[in-house]
């Protein structure tokens, strides 16, 4: 048998692919994933307050108190596998906060959304390094291990962004799935951190490059969208073969 398990941060996972935040965001969406192949459930990013702005769609959810009854849920049903709860927050203390929360609801990990414009616009956390600093300190005091959600574009600040991350003990990050972000951080990070890349990936050849580059595991974002739930049945059958090729 073909083994395609991997490990996040210590956290166990029977396949190393999972959708990517927002891209299922009802209560039906994201129970359609527990009967599907997915080896992870990323929950629509959270913040502490519902957040509704004509500028920042991509960050609107009815707040985190909506979202942690979900959380509890979706980890007490049939057929349950790791949650991931992506939060963000316009202070450190709201971090904090939230990944607290979603840990003592039973997510598994917490993926802190550093890279959506509403954060950076307030937060801006890769403006200083005194910024990036104060969330991940928070982090680090996390019940449950947390990954750090770099921005696109941030690529030539890698070497001081590993050295906050590293000092905080924060050994997880989720970056997008191309050269400049991905391999760029692991020639400047090596292997000390577990990356989970974001899109990218179509096939299950493309699935094993990004794992074979260095990724522990992939989130789907436009084919989950094109395909819906059933493209992680696809992709896990394309891996299994290709890796019976080598």
């Amino acid at each position: 048998m073909v083994d395609v398990s991997t490990t996040v941060l210590g956290v166990p996972f029977a396949f190393p692919v999972m959708n990517a935040a927002g891209t299922y965001r009802t209560v039906r969406e994201l129970a359609s994933l527990l009967d599907s192949a997915a080896g992870g459930i990323v929950l629509p990013t959270a913040t502490v307050h519902p957040f509704v702005h004509a500028e920042f769609r991509s960050l609107h959810n009815p707040g985190y108190d909506k979202l942690l009854p979900l959380t509890r849920e979706l980890v007490g049903r049939p057929g349950a596998r790791p949650v991931v709860a992506s939060i963000a927050g316009g202070t450190a203390e709201e971090y904090g906060h939230l990944a607290r929360a979603f840990a003592d609801a039973g997510a598994a990990l917490i993926e802190a959304n550093l890279a959506d414009p509403w954060v950076a616009a307030t937060l801006a956390p890769f403006e200083t390094v005194a910024a990036l600093r104060a969330v991940c300190d928070v982090l680090a005091a996390s019940p449950v291990p947390a990954l750090v959600h770099l921005a696109p574009g941030t690529a030539r600040h890698y070497g001081a962004i590993t050295e906050v991350l590293r000092a905080a003990a924060i050994r997880g990050v989720v970056v997008r799935n191309d050269f400049v972000d991905f391999e760029k951080f692991l020639l400047e990070a090596g292997k000390a951190f577990d990356v989970i890349v974001t899109g990218g990936v179509e096939s299950g050849i493309d699935l094993q490059r990004s794992l074979a580059k260095g990724a522990r595991a992939v989130q789907l974002d436009s084919v989950l969208v094109r395909e819906g739930p059933r493209v992680f049945e696809r992709l896990e059958h394309e891996l299994r073969q290709a890796r019976r090729a080598r």
